[in-house]
């Protein structure tokens, strides 16, 4: 019976995963972490903690990580769940083609050793057995074998089924399959990136390769060497292939593609830049929807003053249009201008008239010291009492109302209307 019981529950499980993976926007469960490693990223968030937490993302599957990466943040149109299936599908082909070929091309120390001393490298000690294994992977993508360059391109191209395509990508993409290979058998923190203008070219213990021809280098000039992960910061800061049709990319997202590439990227300088930008492009959108509070705090972290004024005066300006007037004021309070805190204040004041909360009225309309507003609140006020005694034709019933003509006095004078305060002084003297 247990064993029944078991194999329903195991049956039930198995159904409900189904049909959350139907609806899921993520082909596996390792997407959807790399996904919520994404969304969990914020400019506050601390860097070393993101390039830790990347890192081991990228051991797990770097594959999944920039593919992910690019859907999310490139906005290519054609990378669909089925046609992420289909290349992680082809990720598979690729790397069983070339475990394949090399364990039949098996370089040897002495050969490799000959090929540093000519380019001026010094072979690593210790590390034989992993510098043998990238020459495997030099060998298997090498140019005019199974891969070509293509500038410019987006990943998916290289994530191909090589016995039926060939494998196209730039710099970026191929030290990216370059580190993917790699961490299939030694742990990618071995590796490094090294930056040269407009380029990036894969770096280990001191020897430069150059994934796009498959060649050992020794770059003379001073150029930055930075983490394996920053590679993902490369990525993100490419430009889109231009040959794919992409999508309007969410503010959102763009903020933190940006705060992704700040949190892992030793170009501040640039990457500060590009934050600033998805930053601004997210104030504006904010703006556009009315949504003030995320425009502000966009704009705040920005630094820009100009834009922060004119946020809280369109906040201001918007809330008086919808009667919010508490809100309004608050807002108007922040942009430093008293001319629009005044008419706000009045608009509320008028608001109030219209609607006939005349205490409410005169009391912003004194606060405001509008001597004219007070008096046509005053004669709302009397205009009212009048039309209560409209129907008063007798001594009799008039007597009945001499609280009315008393406030419609006090009225009066408070109008300064002289021939008021007669006509009801006269009423008040036969009562």
């Amino acid at each position: 019976m247990r064993e029944i019981v078991g194999k329903i529950l195991s049956g039930i499980l198995w159904f409900i995963k189904r049909v959350v993976g139907l609806f899921s926007p993520y082909v596996s469960s390792f997407e959807r972490r790399v996904g919520r490693f994404f969304r969990r990223i914020r400019s506050t968030t601390s860097g070393a903690a993101v390039q830790r937490g990347l890192l081991e993302l990228m051991e797990e599957n770097l594959i999944v990580v920039n593919l992910l990466m690019e859907t999310k943040y490139k906005g290519y149109k054609y990378l669909t769940k089925r046609t992420r299936r289909r290349l992680y599908e082809n990720v598979e082909k690729l790397v069983s083609v070339f475990k394949k070929e090399s364990s039949r091309d098996v370089p040897s120390v002495d050969h490799v050793r000959n090929i540093l001393q000519k380019k001026g490298l010094s072979f690593p000690r210790g590390d034989e057995e992993k510098l043998l294994y990238l020459v495997q992977i030099m060998n298997f993508l090498r140019p005019g074998h199974y891969y070509r360059y293509l500038k410019t391109a987006s990943f998916s191209k290289l994530l191909v089924d090589p016995t039926q395509e060939t494998l196209e990508g730039d710099c970026n993409q191929i030290v990216t399959l370059y580190a993917y290979l790699y961490s299939l058998k030694f742990p990618l923190r071995d590796l490094k990136i090294k930056l040269l203008p407009e380029h990036v070219c894969l770096h280990f213990r001191g020897i430069d390769i150059e994934a796009t021809n498959a060649t050992f280098h020794k770059y003379k000039e001073d150029y930055q060497i930075l983490p394996i992960t920053e590679i993902i910061s490369t990525n993100l800061l490419d430009l889109a292939d231009f040959r794919e049709e992409v999508r309007q990319i969410n503010p959102r997202d763009m903020v933190r593609s940006s705060q992704l590439a700040y949190s892992i990227s030793s170009l501040r300088e640039l990457v500060t830049k590009n934050l600033n930008i998805a930053y601004r492009n997210l104030a504006i959108s904010a703006m556009r929807s009315k949504n003030f509070k995320t425009a502000i705090y966009y704009f705040s972290k920005l630094g820009d003053q100009q834009a922060l004024r004119s946020a809280y005066h369109n906040a201001a300006v918007h809330y008086v249009k919808s009667n919010n007037f508490s809100r309004a004021r608050y807002y108007a309070s922040r942009s430093g201008n008293r001319d629009l805190e005044r008419n706000i204040r009045r608009n509320e004041g008028v608001h109030y008239y219209k609607n006939n909360r005349i205490e409410k009225a005169l009391k912003v309309f004194r606060s405001l010291g509008d001597r004219d507003m007070e008096r046509a609140c005053y004669q709302k006020q009397y205009n009212d009492l009048a039309q209560r005694v409209s129907s008063v034709r007798t001594l009799e019933d008039a007597r009945k109302h001499r609280s009315t003509y008393r406030k419609m006095l006090n009225l009066a004078v408070k109008i300064g209307d002289s021939r008021l305060q007669r006509s009801v002084r006269e009423t008040l003297n036969k009562l």
